[in-house]
């Protein structure tokens, strides 16, 4: 395998290599030392000037090259034409890289400003794991067995957290770590949705909120992480979760934040309310950002396979037409997820008893949706019912556990 780093010749940026070659070397893969030469920053300028500026990176890439080869790595070098979020991106996706290393500051001309640094387009656009150094001890440390690297993982439930999750196994493959897993809660939000408790406490998560909330994330952490061990933290939270898990980071003294990320297209490249933009721009330590799987991406001639799917119907006759197309589309051991979602009760004295008897009757409707052959193509079928509240992070569902 190889691991890419990215470098613009600046201090942070020899940091970054200093990081990615002790990486590679403990991984026994190649490290591939990549300069973009952007040339939309030379305008009006004649081809003979523009050439001598490329042969000069050219030369600077090689004296970076051979200063990591001297420490140990195995190095090649690659000088890119382009922009260099893009470029550099690309070029993981296709080498194929299974780390791109980039460091969080470096030489951007001030018309780029408005949309970020390179490190961080570069972790919403890419399809590779992206690592962004803030200073390189704590690596080497870590890497020489000196201590343990101490990581905390975002954690919202989502197929990107879940790939974080699975990231951080690799790492024991170079030195011990200590994983600590947060996630943060609404405390309004998940009253409603456990159906205990009540919502007088708009700060923190009644007890018996809190106790289900670190078992379901407890749980999952065994299902992703197997005999990893974890230390786990939920938090109520309200707002952006950006600062809340920036700060839950800083008081486990983390040396690197893992997060999941959904990779973004277009003018969403540059939407400024992302969690992992967030993160990259604030957080005072390293940051790796890791995409969902991209096994949904399919290549041309192969058949996606769907393992799971979710189906929510209000009951309407083309909402329910969706469901028995929904289930033509999984192989057998499939499972869908039948779901409907309940306006909140406006009587909050006997909500708890009001939701249940709801639940049961939607729950009642929903299994006579399921068609006849779905037990003898062995498809798994889960029904719902949720009281409807609002998101704190778009990616977690609100409301009653499914039911076989």
């Amino acid at each position: 395998m190889k691991i890419v780093c990215g470098t613009d010749f600046s201090q942070h940026a020899v940091e970054a290599a200093n990081v990615a070659a002790t990486l590679a070397t403990r991984l026994n893969d190649t490290l591939v030392i990549v300069h973009v030469f952007d040339v939309t920053r030379y305008e009006l300028i004649s081809k003979e000037l523009l050439d001598h500026l490329r042969d000069k990176r050219q030369e600077r890439l090689r004296r970076e090259a051979g200063r990591l080869r001297r420490a140990g790595a195995t190095v090649e070098e690659e000088l890119l034409s382009g922009s260099p979020a893009t470029a550099l991106a690309d070029f993981a996706a296709k080498s194929p890289a299974r780390l791109i290393v980039v460091s969080s500051l470096g030489h951007i001309a001030p018309s780029r400003w408005f949309v970020g640094s390179v490190a961080e387009r570069v972790a919403q656009i890419s399809r590779v794991p992206t690592l962004v150094v803030r200073g390189d001890g704590a690596f080497k440390a870590w890497a020489r067995g000196e201590r343990a690297l101490n990581i905390l993982v975002g954690y919202d439930f989502s197929a990107g957290s879940d790939a974080a999750l699975r990231w951080t196994a690799v790492l024991r493959e170079i030195g011990p770590r200590k994983i600590t897993v947060a996630s943060l809660a609404w405390p309004p939000q998940e009253t409603w949705r456990l159906g205990i408790g009540d919502d007088s406490s708009l700060l923190d998560n009644p007890p018996a909120v809190q106790e289900l909330l670190e078992r379901e994330l407890l749980k999952q952490c065994d299902e992703v992480l197997g005999n990893v061990k974890a230390q786990i933290r939920v938090a109520a939270a309200w707002g952006r979760p950006n600062p809340q898990l920036i700060e839950l980071a800083r008081t486990e003294h983390a040396d690197l934040m893992v997060i999941g990320t959904n990779r973004r297209h277009g003018v969403e490249r540059f939407w400024l309310g992302s969690v992992s933009r967030g993160i990259l721009h604030h957080a005072p330590m390293g940051v790796a950002c890791i995409p969902a799987s991209t096994a949904g991406d399919h290549t041309p001639g192969r058949i996606p396979v769907f393992k799971r799917v979710l189906v929510p119907t209000d009951f309407s006759k083309f909402g329910n037409q969706a469901i028995p197309f929904a289930y033509s589309t999984l192989y057998r051991r499939g499972v869908i997820c039948l779901l409907h979602v309940l306006e909140p009760t406006r009587f909050r004295a006997r909500a708890g008893e009001v939701q249940r008897k709801q639940i049961k009757k939607i729950e009642e409707q929903l299994r006579a949706l399921i068609p006849s052959e779905a037990e003898a193509r062995l498809l798994i079928t889960k029904v719902g019912g949720c009281g409807e509240s609002p998101a704190f992070d778009g990616h977690r569902s609100g409301g009653g556990t499914f039911r076989r």
